[in-house]
């Protein structure tokens, strides 16, 4: 995996974080890459030794961390990572917001403040600091390419021969604070089918009740495919707060949705991924769910559902 260090300047303590970060998880094969959107390449501190086949990519000018004034460096950032793919692309404390733009321009994980890496076999996790940094939290990286910024601080860590950060693996049982007595490791959470079924039913408060609700899950299982809520719907009891679609519950990755009475509601959306085809059902021909659909249904949740069962439903074992 290749991994890239974006640098405002080639300051010698910016380059000793990152290479003490990565560290501990480079394999062979990896390769480091320098990037420099303030600087020019042969400004970078020969102190470290780069091997021969180091890639060093600048483009000097302008204040790197003034994010006001450096929408084009983003755009440089951008077109970087287009051609060079890094799996792994780490900013400087100083970077941070810079590098969560970025993330957000490339639709990736983003991991702020991390102090750590670790591995688990083939598993890497970006260690960070909860719960008013009393807590240490290892949240694995699933997906690439992902963005991280690091603290300010230099992180705790035992360095071996030659000053190199000392490589070990992460601990498959972590040791136990002091004030903790024990503490019990829960089973895996059964996966939510609403956020891994390729379509999925949505019910919306417009279907006014629960039975109504009821009727249009049947109709969803026809089709196998789960129903969700948005959360007005769910809160008035007519579904588990486990089935909410939204900012406050579950994210459907389904390739089609379809939502029937449901509003819009900014909160509600964030539960839609952008890639799937949205059809929305609702009569007032102003509801901002409309703004959103590819296709929309200018139609009462009675009407609607009457129309389907009418055309007739396979059942599943058809």
């Amino acid at each position: 995996m290749n991994i890239a260090f974006v640098l405002s300047r080639p300051e010698e303590s910016g380059v000793f974080l990152l290479h003490s970060l990565t560290a501990p998880v480079i394999e062979a094969g990896d390769r480091i890459e320098y990037w420099l959107p303030g600087a020019a390449p042969e400004s970078l501190p020969r102190i470290w030794r780069l091997a021969p086949d180091t890639v060093i990519c600048g483009s000097a000018g302008g204040d790197v961390w003034d994010v006001r004034a450096t929408d084009w460096q983003i755009r440089w950032l951008e077109g970087l990572w287009e051609e060079r793919r890094p799996g792994l692309i780490l900013f400087p404390a100083a970077g941070r917001e810079f590098g969560i733009r970025l993330a957000a321009r490339l639709d990736c994980p983003c991991f702020p403040e991390t102090f750590s890496l670790l591995r688990e076999g083939k598993r890497l996790f970006a260690r960070k600091k909860v719960c008013g940094s009393n807590l240490d939290w290892d949240a694995e990286i699933k997906d690439y390419p992902a963005v991280l910024t690091v603290t300010g601080k230099r992180p705790d860590r035992d360095f071996g021969e030659g000053g190199a950060p000392r490589v070990e693996d992460r601990p498959a049982e972590p040791a136990l604070p002091t004030w903790l007595l024990e503490y019990e490791q829960p089973e895996a959470f059964p996966v939510n089918p609403l956020e891994t079924a390729p379509l999925i039913f949505v019910a919306g408060r417009g279907l006014g009740s629960k039975a109504a609700c009821d009727r249009l899950r049947r109709i969803a299982g026809h089709f196998g495919a789960p129903l969700g809520f948005s959360r007005p719907a769910a809160l008035n009891g007519w579904g588990e707060i486990g089935e909410i679609i939204g900012q406050s519950g579950v994210r459907a990755g389904a390739e089609l949705c379809v939502a029937v009475g449901v509003s819009g509601a900014g909160a509600f959306m964030v539960g839609i991924d952008s890639g799937t085809v949205l059809i929305a059902v609702n009569p007032d021909r102003n509801a901002r769910i409309f703004h959103y659909a590819d296709i929309g249904i200018a139609a009462g949740a009675e009407e609607f559902m009457a129309c389907l069962e009418k055309a007739g439903l396979r059942s599943p074992r058809g």
